[in-house]
Parts: structure tokens; C-alpha cells; sequence
């Protein structure tokens, strides 16, 4: 992959998080309403350029194209024209208005805290600036791999380079061994409060997936208690329809799979909960922002809140300390896709 000098890329990402501060453009009164705004920032997902457009509308004039982890300023976000029938939503951004499918909302927040002496077996964390570059050492002139705001990673120990930066070192959601350092900073701490299970004495348990309407349902009993919309498998990689059972959980993951053009290579999936040996999993997404229509390889894309919420309610109950849980007979639950 093309490596990334880390003095061009603090230079390249300041530049377009400057653009929060450059004058907005008003939606028209003609355009639907508002919706609450996802994130301040946005980071352009797809490897194919993204157009801005003078309205939210997709047969509008554009006024600018945006490259993939280019991050622009989030105005507003708003239902307007779709470009197709599921997904509304447009962000204003400097200039005009970008469609949401492929815009991941993101926040630009380092973290003030450091764990300087990691403990055995170590602790969780997400990825909390817009895109955080991975080296083989810490200080190294060039970056091995981006890692995306969300993305979840076990971090096994801590060292300070010659120049007093901290700097924490990898492991699950990126390798199975020690892997690659991130600045400290890039990553916010996963406290274990923020994993407990939500009501782990409940039995009647169940999750709904809805291919047609494209909707995920958390059930207790004939109760809905979480829903979301979801991006499932693609026609000829289809989430299995059928009763299916929660089989394992992970903190994190990375996948990788396809091949040619239909190659992947995703690290630090947040929170997958797996209902097929085969890998099908509900888990969180980054590399792109459209719920409501098919995009995956078979499994079930969330949000990452969702995909969060729906591991820490979900049976079997995941301890902190476990990379990896398999359910039992006692502990699994149904998984009804209809």
C-alpha cells in the first residue's frame, strides 16, 4: 500500500479540518427538514472521488470533488433529493452539499489521557481523531496503515519516544502478536463501565433482521428494546436467511477476504457478534455511511454505536479481559432473518 510521510499527513489533515471554520452555505427553504447533526467533521470513505454539489440534489451542478480521507466541516444534515430511494440524507459542507452514503461522520478529539504502564492483558480502545496513521516503531518516518475514527483495538503496552511523545502498541483488531504503535493520543481508552452487558438476567432474548426492510430489531419477548437500520449482504453474497443462534463475540476484528477487485482488508471492526461458522456477523462499519440498502459481504453492517450496544446486550456475555467468547448451549439466542 503507498506509505504516508507522517509530516505530510499532520499537514494534510490540518488543512481540511481548517475548513470547519469557512463560511456556510444555507440550505433552501424547498428542502426538507433537518436532522440532528451526526458529527462536526466527515471523512470520505470510498476510494472514488465524492462530488459537492451546489444544492442537495443529485442532478445539481458541482461545485468541488473530495478524495478518499479527505475530512470536511458537517454543517448540517438534512432530507433532501435521493440520489436512491433509501438514503435521503445529505451533510452541508463548505461550498454546498455532499451525500451521506459514503461520508463517515467523525469527531476530531485527542485524548488527554495516557496509560503509561499497560497491564497484562491490557485494555480496549477506539480510534477518537479522523484518521490515525500506524508505524512499525514509534517515531518512524512513514506510516504502514491508516486506522479510522471508531475502529476498536486491544493496546498491550506504552513507550515514549526520544522526543517525550507516548505512543501505544497494538494487538487484537489489527494482529494476533504485538503489532504496530499509534500516537497515544489518536486513541481513546475503552473503560470496562462502558462494556457491562445491558440486562444480562433477561432470557427471552432474541434478535429480528429484516432483509426487505433492511431493519434490525433487539427483542425481549414480544418487546422491541433497540432498533437500527442495517446494510446487509449484497445479492450474490446474501445474509442467510433462517433461525439462526449467536455463536461467538469479539471485541474487535480484522477481516479480510474477496479477492481482485473484491479484495478487502478491514482492521479493527468493532464489536462483531458472529451467528454463522461461516463468519457472518453484525458489526460495526466505517467504510462507508448508507443504511437502508445492501452493500456487504454477507454480513450485517451497524453503526459502530450499534454494533457497540447490540454486543454488550446480546448473549454470551463478553468479560473485558476476553478477546473472544463462544457461546454455550445455556448462553447463545436466536437470530430470526427474514
Amino acid at each position: 500500500m503507498p506509505m504516508l510521510n507522517r509530516r505530510d499527513f499532520i499537514r494534510y489533515a490540518g488543512a481540511n479540518i481548517a475548513g470547519a471554520f469557512l463560511p456556510r452555505v444555507h440550505p433552501p427553504e424547498a428542502y426538507r427538514r433537518q436532522l440532528s447533526l451526526p458529527a462536526p467533521l466527515g471523512r470520505i470513505a470510498t476510494w472514488w472521488r465524492q462530488a459537492v454539489r451546489a444544492e442537495p440534489d443529485p442532478k445539481a451542478s458541482v461545485v468541488a470533488y473530495k478524495s478518499r480521507d479527505e475530512i470536511i466541516p458537517i454543517y448540517a444534515a438534512l432530507e433532501a433529493v435521493p440520489p436512491w430511494p433509501t438514503n435521503p440524507v445529505w451533510f452541508e459542507t463548505e461550498g454546498g452539499y455532499i451525500h451521506s452514503g459514503y461520508v463517515q461522520p467523525v469527531a476530531d478529539m485527542p485524548s488527554g489521557e495516557v496509560v503509561q504502564s499497560v497491564e497484562t492483558p491490557g485494555f480496549w480502545a477506539e480510534v477518537c481523531v479522523p484518521v490515525a496513521p500506524a508505524y512499525t516503531q514509534p517515531g518512524s518516518s512513514y506510516a504502514t496503515k491508516k486506522l479510522y475514527y471508531g475502529t476498536v483495538y486491544r493496546v498491550i503496552g506504552a513507550l515514549a519516544d526520544d522526543a517525550g511523545a507516548w505512543w501505544y502498541r497494538l494487538q487484537e483488531g489489527i494482529t494476533y502478536t504485538p503489532g504496530p504503535y499509534v500516537l497515544a493520543s489518536s486513541l481513546r481508552r475503552i473503560p470496562p463501565e462502558d462494556l457491562t452487558p445491558i440486562s444480562p438476567e433477561r432470557t427471552d432474548k432474541w434478535i429480528e433482521i429484516m432483509i426487505d426492510l433492511q431493519l434490525l430489531n433487539c427483542r425481549e419477548g414480544d418487546d422491541v428494546v433497540y432498533t437500527t437500520r442495517i446494510a446487509s449482504g449484497l445479492p450474490a453474497t446474501a445474509t442467510p436467511r433462517g433461525q439462526h443462534k449467536t455463536l461467538l463475540k469479539r471485541h474487535a476484528q480484522r477481516m479480510i477476504g474477496g479477492s481482485g477487485d473484491d479484495y478487502y482488508d478491514l482492521p479493527g471492526v468493532a464489536f462483531p457478534t458472529y451467528f454463522t461458522w461461516s463468519g457472518v456477523a453484525i458489526h460495526g462499519t466505517y467504510w462507508h455511511n448508507d443504511y437502508g440498502r445492501r452493500h456487504s459481504h454477507g454480513c450485517v453492517n451497524v453503526t459502530n454505536d450499534a454494533a457497540r450496544w447490540i454486543f454488550r446486550w446480546a448473549h454470551p456475555i463478553a468479560p473485558y479481559t476476553e478477546y473472544r467468547v463462544n457461546a454455550t448451549p445455556e448462553s447463545t439466542m436466536r437470530v430470526v432473518v427474514i
